[in-house]
């Protein structure tokens, strides 16, 4: 059957597969010659002494971020890294101090309360809207 432009279903299925069959070639041989680079001695020396650079480069960065940071009395990346270990610690040993807390409980006869991640604080703070204004 012929479309709008008088070409058939085969047609189109020629240059589709002719397509196809181009590209997988060209596939094979920049994958063929990507091979054949990758595969020598100088590209190892040229990856590795790009490796090497960009670590001396990413070191001193992170050192002069550091320094920058420290200037100015704010956190590092490893601080932050640090407290968010202490935090879990934390969480973890409080975790665990409810389950004792609530195993106490239950062999006492007590009804255990509600955890300590799900007490909320009062609100002792009023919104402006709420206070009383001392003029009036």
């Amino acid at each position: 059957m012929a479309d709008g432009n008088g070409r058939t279903e085969s047609a189109n299925a020629d240059v589709a597969e002719t397509w196809r069959n181009w590209l997988t070639e060209t596939e094979r041989q920049v994958n063929g010659f990507f091979n054949e680079v990758m595969g020598t001695d100088a590209f190892s020396r040229v990856a590795g002494n790009y490796m090497d650079g960009y670590s001396v480069m990413q070191r001193t960065l992170n050192q002069g971020m550091e320094r920058y940071l420290n200037t100015f009395n704010l956190p590092t990346h490893s601080d932050i890294v640090e407290l968010g270990d202490r935090l879990r610690t934390i969480d973890e040993r409080l975790t665990t101090i409810e389950g004792n807390l609530r195993t106490v409980a239950e062999k006492a006869g007590l009804e255990p309360s509600a955890s300590v991640t799900q007490l909320k604080p009062k609100r002792t703070r009023r919104p402006k809207s709420q206070k009383k204004n001392p003029a009036s």
